[in-house]
């Protein structure tokens, strides 16, 4: 009988996020302020009807693309399989990735220098922060995208129920700490 276990990661708020968001609050006031600025240098009057129309176009596509770059990832085992999914602003949900922990090439704690040496046709960042030492990256050969890595944050639980699915040299590095 195979158990499930999930997991579901909160995406840390970086510089990123933070720059992003200050853009898109920049253009929300910036579009309503031009139409009121020419209403008022050139004179037309529905230029000013106009920006008092649009501010509550823009306060509700701000709140919508803000709220659409908080992102959390859900890891899913049953099994050997592993389901990997994207939830965007807890209203969409995409499968990002689907594979079987049978087929872990390589399993290792995320580290700069490993990582250049590696080549990967598709890196999956799926974890709290994009590039983070508490991240794992797991290697793994798709036939579809090539050589792949899954740079995720699993807990104690998620990796637990990989253990028995990987094979032993993987097993002994990870696990036993060589």
């Amino acid at each position: 009988m195979d158990n499930l276990v999930e997991q579901v990661v909160f995406r840390k708020k970086d510089l990123k996020y933070r720059l992003k968001v200050v853009f898109i609050i920049f253009v929300a006031v910036l579009i309503p302020v031009t139409f009121f600025v020419l209403g008022l240098a050139i004179p037309l009057a529905y230029l000013i009807y106009i920006a008092l129309f649009t501010i509550p176009f823009m306060v509700y596509g701000s709140w919508f693309f803000i709220s659409s770059l908080k992102v959390d990832y859900e890891y899913a085992l049953l099994g050997s399989s592993m389901n990997v999914a994207k939830i965007i602003a807890k209203r969409r949900r995409r499968l990002i990735l689907k594979t079987d922990v049978k087929k872990f090439t390589d399993l290792f704690r995320y580290d700069d220098k490993l990582m250049a040496r590696k080549r990967f046709t598709k890196v999956f960042h799926c974890g709290e922060t994009e590039y983070g030492e508490e991240n794992y990256v797991a290697c793994f050969h798709d036939d579809a995208r090539g050589d792949c890595a899954l740079i995720f944050t699993p807990n104690d639980e998620v990796m637990n129920a990989m253990k028995p699915y990987l094979n032993y040299d993987i097993k002994r590095k990870v696990y036993d700490g060589k």
